[in-house]
């Protein structure tokens, strides 16, 4: 039985529910990075230009970790993942993915390059391609990958009603593989006066507890639930983005669409922007969040800016002045 290499980082966090059940339908054992260390960041550092994102350079150290442990490296290229009457992108660093490991990482097993390209190739081709390269007839790869899209499909669900990327995983796939490390608790009860606080960012960075500080742990110690993005139906994210159609970056616009969601929403007391340094299309967002979204009666917002530097002081100080700063004015009122 083949061993593949699942790297932890970027697209893991979207995607690996639907990875997983297809890759093991088409008879292959799935092999996990562990959650991002010190040790792991270090080495993704080394072997990365030092003007990429932090993500990147993440993925890079969790694709070494595995270069021991698997016969080969999964390594997705998303270039597009939605139809529209103009063309439209994930990300450079997502669409460039493979092409980086290959010019930067010696030493690695053979890579498994799998292609999503909603505008202009079909899920089923990059499957099919994929099982030939894995040796698998036809008949298995179809009933591989309708029964990952299942398993996406309740993944997703379980987003939308509110579950971390970890507990989700949890609760759809068989030994919950992938769970670890991205755990948040979620009750507040505790404390005498809750808050509600949503977290906007790519959730490659928002659910990484080691480059996010635990962040929605963090917040919920201090007694502030985090209402995560992807607790945002695509359909409101639409909504709030119709007037922008000159945004072609998918995930920036879910950025865009989520944070005036939160923004325009009662039961929210603050927001709270995640976004890595040297990250371009997440710095122009913010901005355009900042000066056109924001409304006067709009709940307090912050940016939260992470690269392999930020400290966990920084942030436990960001994220407390923060929560101090929405109870003084609740206070106030």
């Amino acid at each position: 039985m083949v061993k593949v290499g699942v790297p932890r980082a970027l697209s893991y966090y979207r995607y690996f529910p639907m990875w997983k059940t297809m890759l093991e339908g088409m008879g292959a054992q799935v092999v996990v990075s562990e959650p991002t260390g010190r040790v792991l960041l270090e080495e993704g550092v080394r072997h990365c230009l030092d003007d990429i994102c932090v993500p990147v350079k993440l993925f890079f150290g969790h694709a070494l970790s595995l270069k021991d442990k698997a016969d080969a490296i999964f390594v997705s290229r998303v270039v597009s993942v939605e139809k529209g009457d103009s063309d439209t992108y994930t990300c450079p660093k997502l669409i460039g993915l493979p092409d980086m490991v290959k010019g930067s990482l010696d030493g690695l097993p053979p890579m498994l390059e799998f292609v999503m390209d909603v505008q202009n190739r079909s899920l089923k081709a990059s499957v099919k391609s994929l099982a030939a390269t894995l040796g698998v007839p036809p008949s298995s790869a179809k009933n591989a990958f309708e029964s990952s899209l299942e398993v996406q499909a309740r993944y997703e669900s379980e987003l939308l009603r509110g579950l971390a990327p970890g507990a989700a995983m949890s609760k759809v796939l068989p030994d919950g593989n992938g769970s670890r490390g991205s755990e948040e608790a979620r009750d507040t009860s505790f404390h005498r006066d809750p808050l509600s606080i949503a977290l906007v960012g790519h959730d490659y960075l928002v659910h990484d507890s080691f480059i996010s500080h635990d962040l929605p742990s963090r917040l919920n110690k201090l007694g502030a639930k985090a209402v995560l993005m992807s607790e945002v139906p695509d359909s409101v994210i639409e909504k709030e983005t119709a007037r922008y159609p000159e945004i072609s970056w998918s995930y920036e616009k879910e950025l865009l669409g989520a944070a005036s969601h939160f923004l325009g929403r009662p039961d929210i007391d603050g927001v709270m922007m995640v976004i890595g340094f040297a990250c371009g299309p997440d710095s122009i967002i913010a901005e355009i969040i900042a000066r056109e979204v924001r409304r006067p009666e709009s709940p307090p917002l912050t940016t939260l800016v992470l690269d392999e530097h930020t400290g966990q002081a920084g942030v436990a100080t960001r994220v407390e002045a923060f929560v101090e700063l929405i109870r003084r004015s609740r206070n106030k009122r």
